[in-house]
């Protein structure tokens, strides 16, 4: 369960550095390597958002 809270919370938009605060990692990487995954909707999404700022 807390590796499915810790992804969905990162899907979300958490700042990555709070989500390492959240989780009680010492490490920024830990969070970023292991929980943060990037799936083919979101990465659409996120191409989405640079189309908007372009």
């Amino acid at each position: 369960m807390r590796h499915t809270a810790c992804t969905r919370l990162a899907e979300a938009g958490i700042d990555p550095k709070a989500l390492q605060v959240i989780m009680g990692h010492s490490d920024i990487a830990t969070t970023m390597d292991i929980y943060n995954h990037a799936d083919y909707e979101r990465i659409q999404n996120e191409m989405k958002k640079a189309e908007n700022i372009i």
